[in-house]
Formats: C-alpha cells, sequence, structure tokens
C-alpha cells in the first residue's frame, strides 16, 4: 500500500486577516488532495459522472498544530483511517506538512458513496474499490461495520 502526497502553495486567497491560513482553507487543500489522488488513480470526475454517484460528507475535523502563512508551500499525506469492507463507507486522514517536515495539521473526513438517481448510500464500483485497497492505512486503522438494511 502506497501513501499520496499532494504539493500544495499557500494563496493569498487561503489566509486571513490574522495573515495566516484560515481555518476552511485546510478543508479545501485536503479535497484538492483527494481528488487528485483518485483522478491520478484513474478515478476521475467523468467516472463519477457515468456512474452516476459520489461522496457524502458526515464529518469533518481539523487539528492545528504549526502556524501556516501565505507562500509557504506544503505537502499533504492521505491515508484511509477507517473503511467498510465493501468500501460503502469511509474516513481519511490528511497530515499536513510544512517544507520543514513539521507537521501542521491534520483533518479528516467521514462519508459514504451516494447514488445520485436512487438518492441513497451505496458501495462504490469495484474500480474505486480497488483504488482504496491500494493507499495506505493509518497506524489506528478501523473497519467500518456494515449498516444493517
Amino acid at each position: 500500500m502506497s501513501v499520496f502526497r499532494q504539493p500544495i502553495e499557500v494563496r493569498w486567497v487561503d489566509c486571513d486577516a490574522n495573515q495566516h491560513v484560515r481555518h476552511s482553507a485546510y478543508a479545501d487543500f485536503c479535497t484538492h488532495a483527494r481528488i487528485e489522488w483518485l483522478r491520478a488513480s484513474g478515478f476521475g470526475f467523468d467516472q463519477f459522472q457515468q456512474n452516476a454517484f459520489g461522496p457524502v460528507i458526515f464529518k469533518e475535523s481539523t487539528e492545528y498544530f504549526k502556524e501556516v502563512r501565505m507562500s509557504e508551500r506544503l505537502q499533504i499525506e492521505v491515508r484511509i483511517a477507517a473503511l467498510a469492507i465493501d468500501g460503502s463507507r469511509f474516513s481519511i486522514r490528511h497530515e499536513i506538512f510544512k517544507e520543514d517536515g513539521r507537521l501542521a495539521a491534520r483533518h479528516e473526513v467521514s462519508g459514504a458513496w451516494l447514488d445520485l438517481c436512487a438518492r441513497k448510500l451505496m458501495a462504490p464500483p469495484p474500480a474505486l474499490q480497488a483504488i482504496f485497497a491500494e493507499l495506505g492505512r493509518t497506524d489506528d486503522f478501523v473497519e467500518v461495520p456494515l449498516k444493517q438494511p
């Protein structure tokens, strides 16, 4: 299993009046990293459209460790923190590192896959399950229990 890394450069729009990265920009950075991981793995926007489904996020949380300012270059590492056996539910952890290797923040999202026609939760197609199987796991990875019908 591998870890996906996405470089990010902090832009003016990412900062707040305190001259550091605004809290919501961390979520934007991590969303971009997840999308780039899927695209680089062969599952881009077109595949979501063709299969008429998409992610729905139930919970997001961020822990902040080091201040980040405009023009800094960051590395976001993406790993799976939790996953249902059928891939229907997931938690993805992002660790955001400064150029000197210090951990600046940790952001985690938990969600599931939504069938856009039926408007109900679903297991993802096998191609997406295979991509999730290849991504590295966190040290505290857990298997998510399947929901009963």
